[in-house]
């Protein structure tokens, strides 16, 4: 599933989101090919923890939301937990590195 699948946060959807859900949002741009890998991780990252919930944050669309969530480049994926952002990664990484990242956030 494609990145822009995901869940498609908003700065009006951002707040309810976090208090609502633990999991991972990755921040992207459309034509980003680092992205588009950290897409198909991260579908196999949800295969091995189906709990795991899942959002995406468009850079270009959502600048103002990346300010927000203090992200200044792409992809980098936000490790959500208990309603705050636990850890940033930037950059790419293979399932069982995101997966490590994700559980020792």
């Amino acid at each position: 599933m494609p990145v822009e699948n995901y869940e498609a946060l908003t700065s009006e959807t951002f707040d309810a989101y976090m208090a609502s859900h633990n999991g991972i949002i990755i921040c992207h741009k459309h034509l980003c090919p680092h992205c588009k890998i950290m897409g198909t991780v991260l579908d196999k990252v949800k295969a091995m923890m189906p709990e795991l919930d899942l959002a995406a944050v468009e850079s270009v669309e959502q600048a103002e939301l990346l300010k927000k969530m203090d992200v200044e480049r792409v992809p980098t994926l936000c490790a959500v937990k208990n309603g705050v952002i636990a850890a940033r990664h930037s950059g790419v990484m293979n399932p069982m590195e995101t997966m490590k990242w994700f559980k020792q956030a």
